[in-house]
């Protein structure tokens, strides 16, 4: 979640400075045209009957009270317009980035970041002093972006709305873009923490299975970082501690929603080059844990967004040109972080790569590892554009099922029914025994055969709430 500059900070920065007219420009779509998988195939209505009676109290408004033989009649094009509905969610994802971009990138300003803690760089004024500087400098850089690829992003998104940052009243309508933007996010985040606060002291501690849907209605971020690395890490840790997964038993495995580091809602870094940590990590989890022999391990990507398997399949082609990812891995020295979680950060990458040179930091405070992953674990990763709540790969050898799929910070884009349909069509891809590991708590329907088992907690720092719960499903 986006740091609380947010509901001080940044509202006194942009108070009284107005909206964006709805003259302003118009958006345009989005150039990238979305790569299909033809292994892909939708949830059949057979599968998704039993959820739809389950659910029919919660159903979407275009599916509610509409009888049974109609939803079937309807149900394939029900799904394509859901799939598009959840495709369009990216781009407001994407404008989420930019927010954090804007708060605490340092490629574009000298100004210092925008911090939680205003005390730390002169108080509340200050603060706000620094959010409309780092907004001006923004909207100077996109003006020419050159080289730096989160620019060029940014640029693209206000270019989509007929904005142009080159003229003086296209820098104006960049800036109330930039304000509108923050006040959306600065809403969103104050409601989150409500909705968590009313649950938090209720005797039945509901707060785990709220947060678990917390953003159904947000925009799509593909925003991550080291921390959710590190909790499936301590997950398969425990999971071969208790012997339920045994040496050599995890040959096949899909990560949804793998992420790219564009500028993270925690420390929000961009000295370094666009990456995904995700795969390289588990990769090494499995290598480091014997759960996975080097030579037998199959790992599949599955995500919506153009820009991770745009990225993913360039990664592909230099890998297949003999040259290694190399993942940069900052530390905020007075992070905070606990011990466990910095061994892990010393060590990541240790089976699949080498130490090498990576960008420095143009802060101080920070210590910066760089691992080059070695082109062959580059090149075994299979990337697919799936859209896992109405999406899956079929049809499935028992040889190509799955033994393993993660999903972290994912699930909770959506609601019940609409994890309920990803479940079915994980369980449809699993091999009886294999795990999902998520960090949502979703409602288990007797028809789908995966269940949880068990749970782990890992704590990143001293922090409040900087801690994963992992729940372990297990298909039966």
């Amino acid at each position: 979640m986006v740091r609380s500059v947010l509901f001080c900070a940044v509202l006194a920065a942009f108070a009284g400075l107005g909206t964006l007219s709805a003259g302003a420009g118009g958006q345009r779509p989005s150039p990238i045209q979305v790569g299909r998988s033809a292994a892909a195939a939708s949830i059949p209505y057979s599968e998704a009957k039993p959820i739809l009676e389950r659910l029919d109290a919660i159903l979407p408004a275009d599916l509610a009270g509409r009888p049974a033989s109609r939803i079937e009649s309807e149900w394939g094009a029900w799904v394509s317009r859901r799939n598009l509905d959840i495709r369009a969610r990216l781009e407001r994802g994407d404008e989420d980035s930019i927010v954090n971009f804007l708060l605490f990138g340092t490629t574009f300003t000298r100004q210092p970041r925008a911090l939680n803690d205003s005390s730390r760089i002169g108080g509340s004024q200050r603060d706000a002093e620094i959010v409309r500087g780092r907004t001006a400098d923004l909207i100077a850089a996109i003006a020419a972006p050159g080289a730096n690829e989160r620019l060029q992003f940014v640029r693209e998104l206000v270019d989509r709305r007929d904005i142009d940052p080159t003229t003086s009243a296209g820098r104006e309508q960049a800036r109330l873009y930039l304000v509108d933007l923050m006040a959306r996010v600065a809403g969103e985040i104050d409601g989150y923490a409500r909705t968590i606060e009313s649950v938090r002291s209720r005797p039945d501690g509901p707060e785990f299975a709220v947060r678990s849907s917390l953003y159904r209605a947000r925009g799509l971020s593909s925003d991550t970082s080291i921390r959710p690395d590190f909790a499936i890490d301590q997950a398969l840790e425990t999971l071969a501690a208790k012997g339920m997964l045994v040496a050599g038993s995890v040959r096949r495995v899909a990560i949804i929603g793998p992420g790219l580091d564009f500028t993270d809602k925690s420390e929000g870094y961009d000295f370094y080059p666009q990456q995904t940590t995700q795969p390289f990590s588990v990769i090494n989890s499995l290598r480091r844990l014997g759960l996975a022999k080097s030579d037998d391990l199959r790992l599949s990507t599955f995500d919506l967004s153009p820009r991770v398997n745009l990225h993913l399949q360039a990664a592909r082609r230099r890998a297949d040109m003999g040259d290694p990812y190399v993942v940069v891995l900052p530390r905020e020295r007075d992070g905070r972080w606990r011990p466990d979680l910095i061994g892990f950060w010393k060590s990541f990458g240790s089976r699949i790569g080498e130490e090498t040179t990576g960008a420095r930091s143009p802060v101080d405070g920070i210590d910066v590892r760089a691992v080059g992953v070695r082109p062959d674990v580059v090149s075994s990763i299979d990337v697919r554009d799936v859209n896992i709540v109405v999406e899956r790969l079929a049809p499935l050898t028992d040889d190509e099922r799955f033994d393993l799929v993660i999903a972290t910070n994912i699930l909770v884009y959506y609601g019940v029914f609409e994890q309920s349909l990803a479940l079915a069509n994980v369980a449809s891809m699993l091999r009886p025994g294999g795990f999902l590991l998520s960090n949502n708590v979703l409602v288990e329907l007797p028809t789908t055969p995966v269940h949880a088992i068990g749970h782990s907690r890992v704590i990143y720092s001293d922090r409040p709430d900087d801690s994963d719960d992992i729940v372990w499903y297990r298909r039966q």
